[in-house]
């Protein structure tokens, strides 16, 4: 089940981080007029996303060596 859920929050986070580079690439007028708070609501997303995807994808360490 982890690893199913890994592969859709990675999924999901690239995406977010497609999109993210499109706000930073844009021409248009409504997207540049705005990018500043753009970039912030975009980086608020993505790092979470980010965070959780790596921490879905690490091994968990077996309980039973200690």
């Amino acid at each position: 089940m982890r690893k199913i859920l890994a592969i859709i929050v990675s999924l999901i986070t690239l995406f977010a981080i497609k999109e993210g580079f499109h706000i930073l690439n844009s021409t248009d007028k409504d997207i540049v007029n705005q990018r500043s708070i753009l970039i912030v609501i975009a980086l608020s997303i993505i790092i979470p996303l980010i965070l959780l995807s790596v921490w879905l994808w690490s091994s968990r360490k077996n309980r039973s060596q200690n």
